[in-house]
């Protein structure tokens, strides 16, 4: 009964992890809409208009260009990293599958000496 008991632990672990991995996802489509929204709004811009950053309490004047270019290489990043998590929450569910299967086969055993 303990080793069910152990492989159970392991199964919630797994789906702690998947559960962890999908959160993290989740942010990540929120900032890639958030930068989305910045681009839309930036190509109004002309390109000498005034954009600024606020960086700690101060907002610093940046090129529009400048802004255009980072927010564009912000939303890659993250989607580069939503890929990242994409093949973890893959791996996750693999696991947590298979890991279910095994407490099932350990149960059935179990349930059948008895």
């Amino acid at each position: 009964m303990a080793e069910i008991e152990g492989e159970i632990t392991v199964f919630r672990q797994i789906q702690k992890e998947l559960e962890r991995a999908i959160n993290l996802k989740h942010q990540a489509l929120s900032q890639v809409g958030e930068n989305e929204m910045v681009v839309a709004e930036l190509q109004f811009l002309e390109e000498d208009a005034k954009v600024f950053k606020l960086i700690g309490p101060v907002l610093v004047q940046q090129d529009v260009v400048e802004v255009k270019a980072n927010v564009s290489t912000r939303i890659e990043f993250i989607k580069k990293d939503m890929a990242k998590i994409d093949a973890q929450i893959k791996d996750y569910e693999k696991k947590a599958e298979e890991q279910r299967q095994k407490v099932m086969r350990m149960q059935q055993s179990k349930a059948a000496a008895q």
